[in-house]
């Protein structure tokens, strides 16, 4: 993966800069509350019997104790308040789990919530102006930072268990593409490129238009098309996904040994050029799933006004000219 891949998505909305500092969390009293509990049960204090609450140090003062600092919120409070947080940054949360992560020095609380669909976020309660960060962004940006680095810096991430879903997710995106396999694992590129993993299949680099649509490109076809490749998917998963390109045509027997592509028409599909392993070279017409049409490379040039490239073709040799007289 390339040090530009990893600028841009933390560039991003991934690496929001209230996710890389610690909150101070909220602190448990509780182990004072029982330690003075048990000296005011025992009677004892330096050795001398004496009644509950006649002493220094007794129920007045652990209330005042109390009042300086006060008991964490019960889960039920923490729940609520992340929901009435998450309900104004992220509405189409349904709040599932949530936690407490902390707070910062200004006041805001920092929350984690699981939703019932989809990624879970983790949230600052900024008055007026929540903010929430993907929690399946922030899991891909860890994944990408780690991979080059494994004692890389990658910020706060999501602890829910019902937060750690990247792939669960992820294919849901995909499924929404019209596309589904039985993936073993999926990142975020950034907030509108993804890609998913299949096992032992080629898998899918999903894009997210801006009006919210989903397309998916299957990372053989992404790998000729542009200068990148997916990352989650090995050269030999891509490779089992030619023969599609001759099934059920008359080249069905063709070994693909490799693959180019032509180009692309709006109506008729993608053109491709394919090297058998015997060395013969032909030119499909692929369109919806399917190969709709073969030409022979011989006439490459008449039809597409450029030669194959993958098989050499003899070149056309003139007739001789008949002799005089």
């Amino acid at each position: 993966m390339s040090h530009a891949r990893i600028a841009t998505l933390a560039g991003s909305a991934l690496a929001l800069a209230f996710l890389t500092a610690t909150p101070a969390l909220a602190q448990d009293n509780r182990g004072n509350d029982r330690s003075e509990e048990s000296s005011e049960a025992s009677g004892q204090v330096q050795g001398e019997v004496v009644l509950p609450g006649r002493i220094g140090g007794g129920r007045q003062d652990r209330e005042r104790q109390r009042g300086r600092q006060p008991a964490p919120p019960s889960a039920e409070e923490v729940q609520a308040a992340a929901s009435a947080v998450a309900a104004v940054a992220v509405p189409t949360c349904q709040v599932t789990e949530s936690s407490l992560l902390g707070m910062r020095e200004g006041g805001a609380k920092l929350y984690e919530v699981a939703c019932a669909s989809g990624p879970g976020y983790i949230l600052e309660a900024v008055e007026g102006a929540p903010t929430a960060a993907d929690c399946v962004l922030q899991s891909s940006l860890a994944w990408q930072l780690r991979r080059e680095n494994p004692e890389a810096e990658v910020g706060l991430q999501c602890a829910l268990p019902g937060n750690q879903n990247r792939v669960e997710v992820i294919s849901g995106y995909a499924q929404q593409a019209g596309v589904s396999c039985n993936a073993d694992e999926a990142i975020a590129w950034n907030t509108r490129v993804y890609e998913l993993g299949c096992a032992g299949t080629d898998g899918y680099r999903l894009e997210k238009s801006e009006a919210g649509a989903w397309s998916a490109t299957p990372c053989w076809r992404y790998a000729l098309i542009s200068t990148g490749t997916c990352q989650l998917t090995t050269a030999e998963e891509t490779r089992t996904e030619w023969p599609k390109l001759v099934a059920n045509t008359e080249i069905a027997a063709c070994d693909v040994e490799d693959v180019s592509w032509m180009g692309d028409n709006p109506q008729r599909g993608a053109f491709y050029e394919l090297k058998c392993s015997t060395g013969e070279g032909v030119i499909v017409r692929f369109h919806e799933g399917a190969t709709q049409q073969v030409y022979s490379c011989v006439d490459a040039v008449q039809i597409f006004s450029k030669p194959c490239e993958l098989t050499a073709v003899p070149a056309a040799t003139e007739p001789e000219a008949a002799p005089a007289g």
